[in-house]
């Protein structure tokens, strides 16, 4: 059966427990007659005469003494399921027939263990509850006793024709198939086979829990205020693909498509992500939520000790967190249509993205594709073994960020964010000729209809000589309002985008920004640093304009009335932050004197920023070459 078509089938299921409203009309259950439904279609295989005999006998008597079952009375007498069979337990069974049998996967299977059997061969042609073939029944989906989904049609189930069907029993009724319904693990299941891939067992069955199935469980009483159960029922469970990958694995009314690294990739893909998650056991850090004094005293080390030192177990969280980016994009639904190509649905082109269960979106997609060393089909759907990741580092362990809020803002009364809209831009678009295309993704995206950055107005500035500060903290926000780094130790492409008066008032007068930028970072010995950016440079660094050029040292100007991208060049940090409540930060500041009415009429005052980016450099290096091409 191909991969394509047994997902097809599951499309649309139908629960089993239809079969509880179905009618009990077989003979010897409740005193009804033979499935009176179907007497009205002579087009069915008809019942066996003496099948009104086998109406009084238990599914497994009629079974052993059917001389076309020998087979099937074999496996089941080897696991014992039998004695389930002899049981009162309602079922419907669909028995291969002798001759349908694969001779070596019959003698493979009566070689097992009972337990291989019992959940391989007897639970696959077995269901709870009552499921006649009648022209009155719509197709649908069935689910057998070791929870896989069968398609059940009125001519066949699993694509195999029937040899008898409605052969009833007084605790069953039994169909007989010419074919032998193949049984295939589901994506969780699978980890246990998985060879020359033990790096990602291990990892994932390290995590793997056992609980306690209530509702399949069989309740007892209760004692001491505590409920029993008379059959407890434990199913296993993982935390990894739960919380992290965000999948249900095991759920065989789900179709997912998962990459399985072999050993070779993973180790290719450990290699990559480790050494962007250094951490040292302690980290002092500049706390601008707490800074009260001018943040430019001075631009020593020695000078702007550390607030707040954050701890962590160092190499164990670096190993931890390089894992969770490996296994982080190895699933794919089938439900979200542009992942389809990767269960074998159409084509994938270079540009197209798939959508990882954890919400991720992936480029190069087409590579997963190329990488492809075998393809696995499982009962709810399907496993590429690769044998290399070779999603791009931007989009999984080390993504570009952007921070769009000063944390830290001295010199002025108020920090306010505009929204303005795209609208009133258009027409207007040398505003952003000094914009490279690689930002237009972050500064207009697709989701809003505005332009927006954070800035102090005139009114707010702190006295009429003031020179407003900005410090940017290169984390994020978390939920109970605690920042948390963002920065990875590697190597990033900084840069800061300024926003004219202009933007929002097209008839305010140019004036040129004259600006510096500080980092303050910690070393890879804990020693915090603060440095002139761009890093090592003390030579002129501004854009030209059309007053010419700015004599300071590291100064950025800019072109006046233009919204700029300010390149403060690269920057490695030692140490990782991610995960902390760590961070470093950058600091903005104006180095033109306001105390002059003259230079407040020459020189923009206010700050305007839409954004601090901090872009990996192999993404920065992807875009300064695809932008050349």
């Amino acid at each position: 059966m191909n991969i394509v078509k047994r997902i097809d089938t599951r499309l649309t299921k139908w629960s089993w427990l239809v079969g509880i409203l179905a009618p009990l009309t077989l003979g010897g259950v409740g005193g009804g007659s033979l499935l009176t439904s179907c007497t009205d279609y002579s087009d069915y295989n008809t019942v066996p005469t003496d099948a009104q005999a086998g109406a009084n006998q238990t599914l497994w008597e009629n079974i052993a003494s059917d001389p076309q079952l020998t087979k099937f009375a074999a496996l089941a007498q080897k696991c014992k399921f039998s004695e389930a069979l002899n049981s009162p337990r309602f079922y419907t069974v669909w028995a291969p027939v002798d001759g349908a049998f694969d001779e070596a996967e019959y003698n493979r299977l009566l070689a097992s263990d009972s337990a291989t059997i019992v959940k391989q061969f007897m639970q696959q042609h077995i269901t709870e509850y009552n499921y006649p073939v009648s022209g009155a029944l719509e197709d649908m989906t069935i689910v057998s006793l070791n929870l896989k989904h069968h398609p059940f049609t009125q001519t066949s189930f699993d694509e195999f024709p029937y040899s008898a069907v409605n052969l009833p029993a007084a605790n069953g009724v039994m169909h007989k198939i010419n074919g032998m319904s193949e049984f295939h693990y589901n994506l969780y299941e699978n980890f246990d086979n998985l060879v020359d891939c033990d790096s990602l067992k291990n990892y994932i069955q390290k995590y793997d829990e056992y609980y306690l199935d209530v509702n399949a469980s069989v309740i007892g009483p209760l004692v001491d205020g505590k409920q029993t159960y008379l059959d407890s029922v434990l199913r296993k469970r993982n935390n990894v693909i739960r919380s992290i990958m965000r999948a249900d694995l095991e759920d065989e009314d789900s179709t997912y498509m998962m990459i399985v690294p072999n050993n070779k990739a993973w180790k290719d893909a450990y290699d990559k992500i480790y050494p962007n998650y250094k951490y040292i056991a302690k980290m002092d850090y500049m706390d601008l939520t707490k800074k009260t004094a001018a943040i430019t005293t001075s631009t020593k080390a020695t000078d702007n000790k550390a607030d707040v030192a954050a701890e962590t177990t160092g190499a164990i969280l670096q190993d931890s967190i390089t894992c969770r980016y490996i296994v982080n994009n190895l699933a794919y639904s089938h439900s979200n249509w542009h992942n389809l190509p990767l269960f074998g649905e159409g084509t994938l082109s270079a540009k197209d993205t798939v959508y990882s269960t954890s919400g991720n979106m992936l480029r190069n997609a087409t590579s997963v594709i190329d990488h492809t060393i075998s393809v696995g089909e499982m009962s709810n759907g399907m496993t590429r073994t690769v044998d290399s990741l070779t999603f791009s580092s931007w989009d999984t362990y080390l993504p570009p960020f952007c921070v769009t809020d000063p944390v830290h803002a001295l010199k002025c009364n108020r920090v306010t964010r505009h929204n303005i809209p795209l609208e009133s831009l258009a027409g207007r678009d040398s505003l952003f000729s000094k914009v490279p295309k690689m930002f237009h993704q972050w500064l207009f995206p697709a989701n809003s209809q505005f332009f927006s950055y954070v800035g102090v107005d005139s009114a707010d500035v702190d006295g009429t000589t003031g020179k407003p500060e900005f410090g940017f903290a290169l984390a994020s926000m978390r939920s109970n309002g605690a920042l948390s780094g963002l920065v990875r130790s590697a190597t990033y492409h900084l840069y800061v985008i300024t926003v004219p008066e202009q933007v929002f008032n097209p008839a305010a007068p140019v004036k040129p920004y004259y600006l510096r930028f500080y980092l303050s970072w910690t070393d890879a010995s804990n020693k915090q640093q603060f440095t002139v950016l761009p890093e090592g440079s003390r030579s002129t660094q501004v854009i030209s304009t059309d007053e010419g050029k700015n004599t300071a040292t590291s100064t950025f100007v800019g072109d006046p009335g233009r919204v700029n991208v300010i390149d403060l060049g690269e920057f490695t940090f030692p140490a990782s932050y991610v995960g902390l409540d760590a961070y470093p930060s950058l600091l903005m500041v104006h180095t033109q004197s306001y105390t002059s009415a003259a230079n407040r009429r020459k020189y923009d005052q206010q700050m305007r920023v839409a954004g601090v980016f901090c872009i990996p450099k192999e993404y920065n290096d992807n875009w300064a070459n695809s932008s050349n091409e």
